[in-house]
């Protein structure tokens, strides 16, 4: 006779699979299907021929093996429930932090003023542009002469007429050029206090005043009093 745990064993040692399709999981068996399998074998046994005792304490040792098996799957699940949490509130540390991440967003504050950061490969002239929401420049920023390596700036809000702008988010890019007028690779970052931090998607999103990244893009943290950057 051949004992209804080899139908599951595999089962419990998968492990729940939260992605199956209702149809595969309908192909499971649990706990509850064995017992029903293992008391229609009692019932439709051979009288001739009955279960021997060894073998009817074999499978309910197997059953007990198997039952620990689903308990451990429940547990690690739970721990790794619980870990995913820890990590996902962790993202909270970053509040009042100042941050370095990936990105072209420059934040203008309602203070008037936004921070901006990016690398460059090689030293090289550096001119930041600050650009609107339809792409046009409105404020050249002239840096001079930079090494390579991250550099910071600050923007005053005015346009290159002297116009206030508006708080929100703008966009910028580095024109970078060795003396020879060769472009050198500038790399945009984001920089500033982190504001506030979304947690409703499947991972966290941070915010610089209005611009958002991914915590994934974070590339440096740090405490205010920390930060050392230059202001036009």
């Amino acid at each position: 006779m051949i004992s209804p745990i080899n139908a599951i064993q595999s089962t419990a040692i998968q492990g729940t699979d939260t992605t199956s399709t209702p149809s595969k999981a309908a192909d499971k068996l649990g706990k509850d299907d064995f017992l029903k399998i293992f008391m229609a074998q009692i019932q439709n046994q051979d009288p001739m021929s009955p279960m021997e005792g060894t073998e009817f304490t074999a499978q309910l040792a197997q059953f007990s093996s198997l039952e620990q098996l689903f308990n451990v799957n429940d547990n690690l699940a739970a721990i790794k429930d619980a870990n995913g949490n820890t990590t996902r509130y962790d993202v909270l540390n970053f509040m009042g932090k100042e941050v370095v991440a990936k990105g072209d967003q420059l934040s203008l504050g309602a203070d008037g003023t936004g921070k901006g950061a990016f690398q460059i490969a090689g030293t090289a002239g550096c001119t930041v542009q600050v650009m609107d929401s339809s792409g046009s420049v409105i404020r050249n920023i002239p840096l001079g002469t930079l090494d390579a390596g991250q550099h910071h700036f600050e923007w005053d809000g005015l346009s290159d007429s002297g116009t206030r702008m508006t708080a929100g988010t703008y966009k910028f890019a580095v024109n970078a050029a060795d003396e020879a007028g060769n472009p050198v690779l500038a790399d945009t970052m984001i920089s500033g206090k982190v504001t506030r931090v979304n947690l409703e998607g499947d991972s966290p999103i941070l915010y610089v005043g209005d611009s958002p990244f991914d915590m994934g893009d974070v590339l440096e943290i740090s405490d205010p009093a920390e930060v050392d950057s230059g202001s036009v």
